[in-house]
């Protein structure tokens, strides 16, 4: 069995808009759409989403991941993410012999004008590997391997540090947007009962 391992780290400072980071974060479906494309991501509930990753090659086994992951955002200031279950595509030899362990952590600080996030990641691989590659050095298949996962948590990293800030200034002009509307409603009926009295 062959044991690999990765780890990823993150912090950004993110400028604060109308409506507070943390209550973006509360939806579990926004922070999933900037790790991943929307394209790749199945919701199986309100808090447990299905993550097609892209294929990769190691060495001569051809690896296509599925990924569930449940993310719990019921912390102030943190949240945390863990995997519930893994399937390989496409390799019937290689997905019964196949054991991923991810988890992850964000954590918020809110400051006046920004919120700062830090944020670290680990992932964990276990796999029976096939007779074709007894005889390739343990060291071989474990650098090789370690490299392919330090990829796939760097790109996911580097989508999360693009995609995060300009959808969350996004979310909070459309939740500013909605809220006017309800604001000079209450105003306008206000008045109307202080006139009437």
């Amino acid at each position: 069995m062959l044991r690999l391992g990765s780890q990823q780290s993150a912090h950004m400072q993110i400028a604060r808009h109308s409506v507070p980071l943390s209550h973006y974060l509360k939806q579990p479906r926004r922070l999933v759409h900037a790790l991943m494309n929307p394209a790749q991501v199945e919701e199986l509930s309100l808090d447990t989403f299905r993550f097609h990753l892209r294929g990769f090659q190691f060495l001569m086994l051809n690896i296509r991941p599925v990924v569930d992951l449940q993310i719990d955002v019921s912390q102030d200031h943190l949240l945390t993410v863990r995997s519930v279950g893994c399937k390989i595509r496409g390799n019937e030899f290689v997905d019964k012999q196949f054991s991923l362990d991810l988890k992850g952590k964000l954590y918020l600080h809110e400051r006046e004008e920004m919120t700062v996030l830090d944020g670290q990641v680990n992932l964990a691989i276990a796999v029976g590997l096939p007779p074709m590659l007894s005889m390739t050095p343990n060291s071989l298949l474990e650098t090789t391997g370690n490299q392919i996962l330090k990829g796939v948590l760097s790109t996911m990293k580097q989508r999360l540090m693009r995609q995060l800030a300009a959808d969350y200034e996004r979310w909070s002009r459309q939740q500013a947007n909605a809220t006017q509307p309800q604001l000079a409603l209450n105003a306008a009926a206000s008045t109307a009962t202080y006139t009437d009295s």
